[in-house]
């Protein structure tokens, strides 16, 4: 069984799993078209454009990255269009970060389980997914995995998260990432619309 299918299996059957390779959440930024039409325009009809594309609230095709799966992406957006069912906390540590998320709806807690796995494996392989409207705070994340060290607990409804690393740069993108995702959790997409105007 290959880390993934270990990873996947561990926390559905509610063990323990530790790898060097930190979780990398996606989290999403857009062209300036994008921003531009928002902050003149609104989200009229759930409706927004990015480099030609329709941007679609509903369908989310803008989650497809550059060799994401079908389940991937349908895991996102699960989890996007269903962020109120997701409970989460954070721990600043010295040197990173330590995060609780979990979701008392069962297919909400598939696709996070799901989804935590699945970068884990892309991470720790160098695998980035290049999502078009993905965090710049994943960036250093990727490219410094090889200093994080990630330990992945199975929780009764979710998973717990422990990731330290050696770069100061890797552990600031991963505390400044672990705070963007507590809050899509919080707010969903009005968090993503507002921190993509904060970034630009």
């Amino acid at each position: 069984m290959n880390k993934f299918g270990a990873v996947v299996v561990g926390l559905i059957l509610g063990g323990a799993v530790v790898y060097s390779a930190p979780l990398a959440w996606n989290y999403w930024h857009g062209s300036a078209y994008m921003r531009q039409h928002m902050a003149h325009h609104g989200t009229e009809n759930g409706h927004m454009m990015q480099g030609g594309m329709m941007h679609d609230e509903e369908n989310m095709p803008m989650l497809n990255g550059v060799n994401t799966t079908e389940q991937e992406a349908d895991d996102l957006k699960a989890l996007f269009k269903n962020h109120l069912a997701i409970n989460r906390r954070v721990e600043m540590l010295p040197n990173g970060i330590k995060t609780v998320t979990e979701s008392d709806d069962e297919a909400i807690r598939t696709a996070l389980v799901n989804h935590v796995a699945g970068m884990i494996n892309r991470v720790e392989v160098g695998d980035n997914p290049q999502i078009p409207i993905q965090s710049a705070m994943l960036t250093p994340i990727f490219e410094g995995g090889q200093t994080i060290t990630t330990e992945i607990n199975a929780t009764e409804t979710g998973v717990g998260v422990i990731q330290t690393s050696t770069d100061p740069v890797v552990v600031e993108a991963l505390q400044k990432h672990a705070t963007e995702v507590s809050d899509l959790a919080a707010r969903g997409m009005q968090a993503v619309h507002e921190q993509m105007m904060a970034r630009h």
